[in-house]
């Protein structure tokens, strides 16, 4: 049988046809999409088992192979998940005949090729690990578990040669870049593929990459076709966090863009101060919202720092004060707040300053207030990735034996949640705000005996 012929032109333009033709690959249809993208920003949102890595094991050995001295970078979450992933495009490799004519030096991290090309691993964890690097591709795995911080490290890498980032992931929560890639008005070219998009044909016929008895049954482990787990991993969807206070619906609707900040008060304007005050490595926030309008609240300003000392931070307190004049100071009274309330008092007693002490029953009330308001959307918020993340992560869990519930962030800092319901607070947009809030028996429906949230605020949870 006569050798076939390959085009050298289409092995080099083309990466489905390098892929099936000189490597002798399968690629479903939904793979082939990504690979034939010609973008210099890609965002995949893919499905669990949808054959990711074997997207970019495919993309970085046709872009080294095709270009000399090409620089790819793999980066993943993980040293383990980094790892998984150059142990696939080692293993496409050795089957192939490139292997022995093409490789020159091959580590656990490392590949070299013989035209000056590299492939390196690196995991997430580690951005400082980036800096410096002049890089032709960057290839984001599980982009969604990946820190913000390495992304703004990515950037400056691929300036110089007008590289490529590619990120593929399931999602995660609707925060942080990967979520920012795939929204409409991004710079990166989109994909949401589900394993509707992940079939062979095969004589004009559609054959699943999974066997739809398989999915059927991790529908039902996930918990079902409504489950955050199963809609995030399978129907590639931003969900809320499991437990999340706040859902993402009234997130996206308090969260402004274009919501102006200004550096003092505006004439005939009234504002109010939430403060949650820390030391050492935890972050202080404040928070400055106009109440002028019990009906249209906004934040106008806020503040988010660490490091400082108690004098610097009761500075940078006091100077907000100075600039805005507000009605009422309301401060966090846990750790450190005791003592700095009394201090800004003794200093500067022409400001109205109290604190707020957080108990296992005072804080669902409090956090509830800045529910209410943002499900009634009364209350507008700066669109800040900090804000995001940390409204998106703030979540609840009941304790099985008081059933008090705990309020936290899930893998984030809470400190603007907390000052943000200060704020709310302060503000005495909810009247006696030593009405008690109750935990009722529908569904954990929270609802104020005296004082009625506005119209639809009751708090589901």
């Amino acid at each position: 049988m006569a050798k076939k012929q390959l085009s050298v032109n289409r092995l080099r333009d083309d990466p489905v046809y390098f892929a099936t033709e000189f490597l002798n690959l399968k690629l479903h249809e939904g793979q082939k999409k990504i690979l034939m993208c010609k973008s210099r920003f890609i965002a995949a949102r893919c499905s669990r088992r949808f054959g990711k890595s074997f997207i970019f094991s495919v993309m970085a050995i046709h872009a080294c192979y095709t270009n000399n001295n090409y620089r790819v970078i793999l980066v993943s979450k993980s040293q383990r998940q980094s790892l998984e992933m150059f142990n696939t495009i080692y293993s496409i490799l050795m089957g192939s005949k490139i292997a022995s004519s093409s490789i020159t030096r091959s580590t656990m991290s490392v590949l070299e090729f013989e035209n000056g090309s590299k492939i390196e691993s690196i995991p997430g964890g580690n951005p400082d690990s980036l800096r410096g690097l002049t890089i032709d591709l960057c290839l984001v795995d599980e982009a969604s578990y990946v820190p913000d911080s390495l992304f703004t490290v990515i950037s400056p890498t691929i300036m110089s040669r007008k590289g490529k980032i590619m990120l593929i992931s399931t999602p995660n929560l609707s925060s942080g870049e990967f979520f920012r890639a795939c929204q409409e008005d991004s710079i990166y070219t989109r994909f949401h593929f589900t394993h509707d998009d992940a079939y062979f044909l095969e004589d004009g016929k559609k054959v699943p990459f999974i066997d739809p008895e398989e999915l059927e049954r991790e529908k039902w482990n996930c918990g079902g076709i409504e489950s955050p787990k199963y809609q995030r991993e399978f129907l590639c969807v931003f969900t809320d966090a499991e437990g999340a206070f706040f859902s993402l619906d009234n997130i996206n609707n308090t969260l402004k863009l274009d919501l102006p900040q200004i550096p003092f008060a505006l004439p005939n304007h009234r504002y109010v101060i939430g403060a949650d005050l820390a030391i050492e490595n935890d972050y202080t926030v404040i928070v400055i919202l106009d109440c002028t309008d019990k009906k249209n609240l906004r934040v106008v300003r806020y503040l988010r720092f660490n490091g400082k000392s108690p004098s610097e931070i009761i500075f940078e307190l006091h100077r907000e004060s100075q600039a805005f004049k507000p009605i009422k100071v309301l401060i966090d009274n846990a750790g450190i707040g005791v003592t700095l309330i009394d201090y800004f008092k003794s200093n500067y007693p022409g400001i109205k300053c109290e604190g707020f002490n957080f108990t296992t029953t005072s804080k669902v009330p409090l956090m509830s207030e800045l529910k209410i308001a943002m499900d009634n959307r009364i209350l507008e918020i700066p669109d800040d990735d900090r804000i995001r993340e940390e409204l998106v992560s703030f979540c609840y869990e009941e304790n099985a034996n008081t059933k008090h519930l705990k309020l936290a962030g899930k893998g984030a800092h809470d400190d603007i949640p907390i000052a943000l319901a200060l704020a709310v607070r302060a503000s005495g947009v909810f009247g006696n705000s030593n009405a008690p809030l109750l935990i009722g028996s529908d569904k954990g429906i929270l609802k104020r005996d005296k004082h009625p949230p506005l119209a639809g605020g009751h708090v589901f949870l």
